[in-house]
This record gives structure tokens, sequence and C-alpha cells, in this order.
């Protein structure tokens, strides 16, 4: 069994995801401030334009390492868990039996800090577009992808698709045999759930 693990992101998500934000504001916030060059513009179109823009910008440069200090990770022996939030806490819990695939992600920023992302999906949420969990801000992003691959690989040790086969279909085959396959196969279903 496997001593769980607790861990937070590195200390440089904080000014990572500030910076992001500044570089947003500068691309598409201070481009329309250009207005105020206009000749018929009241002048004090600049000043409640950029007053307006620091209404959110100043509270979420100040929330952002709040917000990344209360981001936890946490390698359990049968599953990971994400723990986040200021006002809302979240959870997001993902048992090692379900992990299909983990992406390694690594932006222009995270690669000057030194950084990656860990974005694990699974095979219950195939239909849904982004990561059933994200591990962000990881310094060792590889040593922990490698210890979350290693449980879920050892999660899925034993199981074993279901062998039960359906009767052939033709002429001869009688309803009996139809409904004996299919609760055969249900019973096989229930078993595995059961076991997980």
């Amino acid at each position: 069994m496997v001593e769980p693990r607790e861990f937070r992101p590195s200390e440089k998500l904080a000014p990572k995801m500030n910076l992001s934000v500044l570089l947003w504001f500068a691309l598409l916030v201070l481009p329309w401030a250009l207005l105020a060059l206009i000749p018929d513009m009241p002048s004090a179109f600049i000043w409640i334009y950029l007053g307006a823009n620091a209404l959110w910008l100043i509270p979420t440069l100040i929330l952002v390492p709040h917000y990344c200090r209360s981001i936890t990770y946490e390698i359990g022996a049968e599953e990971l868990v994400v723990r986040r939030g200021i006002i809302t806490r979240s959870e997001d819990t993902v048992p090692y039996s379900m992990v299909t695939n983990i992406i390694v992600r690594r932006g222009p920023l995270d690669r000057w800090l030194g950084m990656g992302s860990l974005h694990v999906h699974t095979a219950g949420y195939s239909q849904q577009q982004g990561a059933e969990a994200k591990l962000v801000g990881l310094v060792e992003y590889e040593a922990i992808r490698d210890a979350v691959l290693q449980a879920a690989r050892r999660a899925h040790v034993g199981t074993q698709p279901l062998t039960t086969e359906m009767p052939a279909a033709g002429a001869e085959t009688n309803l009996a045999e139809i409904g004996n396959a299919i609760l055969a196969e249900l019973r096989a279903v229930r078993s595995r759930l059961e076991r997980s």
C-alpha cells in the first residue's frame, strides 16, 4: 500500500498567475485606452476607464496568492485528490482505477519559471472537454506524474475484460439462452463494480 502524500504547488505559481493577469490586461484592456487620443473624447474618459478596470484588476492581484495557498494535492493509496478555493472550496477525487491518460503541460511562463502542470483524464468522463484533475504549479512534475502513473498501473493490475459471451445469433437460438447470457453479463458487471 502507498503511503498518502500531500503537497502544495510551488510558490512560483502566484507570481506566474499575476503575471498572466497583467499580460492579459495589457493585451486586451489597455489598447482601448487609446480611444482617449480621439480629439472630441473628454479627458475624463481615460481616468474613468482605467479606474473601472482597477475595480477588478486590484482585487484579482490581491486574491491570487491566497488562492494559490489554498491548493493542495494528495496522492493517496486509492485516489488522487485536488483541493482548492478561497470562498468556494472544491475537491476533485480521481480513483486511480479510472485514470486513462496524464498530460504534462508547460507554457512559456511555466518553462521560464521551471514548472509544469499535470492534467489527469479518466475513462468515466471521456465526453468531457477538460481534465478531471489539474495539478498546476509543480516543480517536480515528472516525478509526480510517475508516482500517479505507478499508482494507476497498480490499480489496473488484475482487472480483466468481461468474458461472458452471447450465444451466436441464429434461428435456433432461444430467448432463454439470450436472457441467461444477459443475466450472466450483468452479474459480472455487478461483481466488478462491487470490487472497485
